[in-house]
């Protein structure tokens, strides 16, 4: 062999070494690179389970408390149609003093405008109280418990 042909034969040789421990050393980089995104990743699926227990949670929450608001406000307006249709009475509790006449049994009686009213204000009260209470259990269950 001639020395130029050993001497280009060196130089692939030096030279494809060189490739080669490029190449190796990107790859380990790619690997350890890999490994960050690995942990990452299982950081953020962690993070969105929490979060989709978190959610569940809040639809639990707003379930049974939108059953609740549903089922008083259906109570309330079986009361006022009990009371339309002569079923049942709306009753108020008055201290009358001697100079009221006992025997006026209308004098404690409603109009149709006041009864009706009166329920739609008692609606608005059930639906503000079942709105705090499930605020309150919102921030007691998911806001402070984290």
């Amino acid at each position: 062999m001639s020395n130029r042909f050993k001497l280009i034969f060196a130089s692939a040789a030096v030279f494809i070494l060189l490739f080669l421990g490029f190449i190796w050393v990107d790859i380990r980089n790619t690997y350890i690179e890999l490994g960050g995104i690995k942990t990452e990743l299982s950081q953020i699926k962690a993070e969105f389970k929490r979060y989709q227990l978190l959610a569940q949670k809040v639809r639990d929450i707003d379930d049974k408390f939108t059953q609740e608001l549903t089922h008083a406000k259906a109570e309330n307006n079986k009361l006022y149609n009990n009371v339309i249709n002569g079923l049942g009475r709306l009753q108020f509790n008055i201290n009358k003093t001697a100079t009221t006449n006992v025997d006026d049994a209308k004098a404690s009686e409603l109009s149709g405008e006041a009864r009706q009213n009166y329920y739609l204000l008692r609606d608005d009260i059930i639906t503000k109280d079942t709105m705090i209470i499930a605020l309150q259990k919102y921030i007691t269950a998911i806001c402070l418990a984290n």
